[in-house]
């Protein structure tokens, strides 16, 4: 098996390759189609069989998230994690994601990273919930990114993913996610943003929704839930076929559930 760098005339074929599991690759296709593979946001590993064709892609966005797909798991683990390696000797700050079952076979070979074992689930159309209270929701716009950030700090889950970037990093981040057609909206009280949820790897047919959260305080209002129904409502009146997300708690999934998620697969990030 030989692997090499996938350039921008390989797109179609790594399209191709990644369409029979859509919400898996939700990622892939996501960022390809943001960036192309342009070498500084994304690059792309191809790992090709003797007959040339594809067995296999490592996509990494930046320089430390990793995502994995095989369709039949026949790429050797110790390579993918050698690659790994070569690029990020130290492992520091990288992730290694995609289908549980390649993700379990990867982790042996990079034992100083923790497995997080999630639940992907995809909805194909909203279920109308009826509104819990009367408090603001709206899409967030650039002169809200210091509610927004200030909602985030609040939250330690978040937080810790984000102690390495300046306020400038983060605020370019947001807003060029914004222009690559994300969205996040927000649930006001009394003026204090409570919770948000948001997109990203949007697509012309798909998002992936992520950044569910309600600051402590404010939870168990139902706060979150109004900020997921806008934001489900935003996208599927702009076209999306499907969205998908990534959850660990069973209480949140239930709540996922009513609005019409349903559970595809195991999803693993080795960080």
């Amino acid at each position: 098996m030989r692997t090499e760098e996938l350039l921008t005339k390989d797109i179609p074929e790594i399209l191709d390759y990644v369409s029979l599991d859509p919400e898996i690759n939700l990622f892939i296709t996501g960022d390809i189609g943001s960036f192309g593979i342009d070498g500084r946001h994304v690059r792309v590993k191809g790992f090709r069989q003797e007959n040339g064709a594809l067995a296999g892609v490592l996509l990494r966005y930046m320089d430390r998230n990793y995502i994995f797909y095989s369709r039949h798991g026949t790429v050797p683990s110790e390579l993918i994690a050698s690659v790994v390696r070569m690029d990020n000797p130290s492992l520091k700050g990288v992730c290694v994601s995609g289908k549980s079952s390649l993700i379990n076979s990867v982790a042996p070979f990079l034992p100083e990273l923790h497995e997080e074992v999630t639940m992907m689930a995809r909805c194909n159309e909203v279920k109308a919930l009826p509104p819990s209270s009367s408090a603001e929701v709206r899409l967030l716009s650039e002169i809200d990114f210091d509610d927004y950030l200030g909602l985030i700090d609040n939250i330690a889950e978040f937080a810790s993913f984000r102690h390495e970037e300046s306020y400038d990093e983060q605020k370019d981040s947001w807003l060029a996610s914004k222009k690559r057609g994300s969205a996040t909206y927000g649930v006001y009280e009394k003026g204090l943003l409570v919770a948000i949820a948001s997109s990203t790897a949007d697509t012309a047919e798909s998002a992936m929704l992520v950044g569910v959260c309600t600051r402590e305080g404010y939870r168990c209002r139902g706060y979150a839930s109004m900020a997921v129904n806008a934001l489900l409502r935003d996208r599927f009146a702009k076209g999306k076929k499907f969205l998908c997300l990534f959850y660990d708690n069973p209480l949140a999934g239930a709540i996922y559930h009513r609005f019409g998620f349903v559970d595809i697969a195991s999803y693993s990030m080795l960080h």
